[in-house]
């Protein structure tokens, strides 16, 4: 899986169009995971074995993914809550995102 819409790269003229979960950690004792999806510009780049682009951090707990706890967290429910929770920076980037 992954998400199709294309980001500016931190005001650098650089666009990711292409994004995909690349890391996932999880503390059980915090309650909290945390997870990064990197950019590339076209799914071609990814699969050519282009680097990515930096990527977008989240954080997000068990209840917020509508979970009881996190040792059941599916990617499904990571790129969901990238489609309507604030990344780091504070910004939903992907509420209007196509599936690839």
């Amino acid at each position: 899986m992954a998400l199709l819409k294309p980001i500016e790269i931190r005001n650098t003229g650089l666009v990711a169009a292409y994004w995909r979960l690349t890391h996932c950690q999880i503390d059980h004792g915090a309650g909290i995971a945390e997870f990064r999806l990197h950019g590339w510009p076209s799914r071609e780049a990814r699969e050519a074995g282009k680097a990515p682009l930096p990527g977008l951090l989240y954080r997000v707990t068990a209840g917020e993914l509508g979970l009881s706890d996190l040792h059941a967290v599916r990617s499904a429910d990571l790129y969901g809550a990238a489609r309507t929770r604030p990344a780091e920076d504070g910004t939903v980037w992907f509420a209007d995102a196509e599936d690839a």
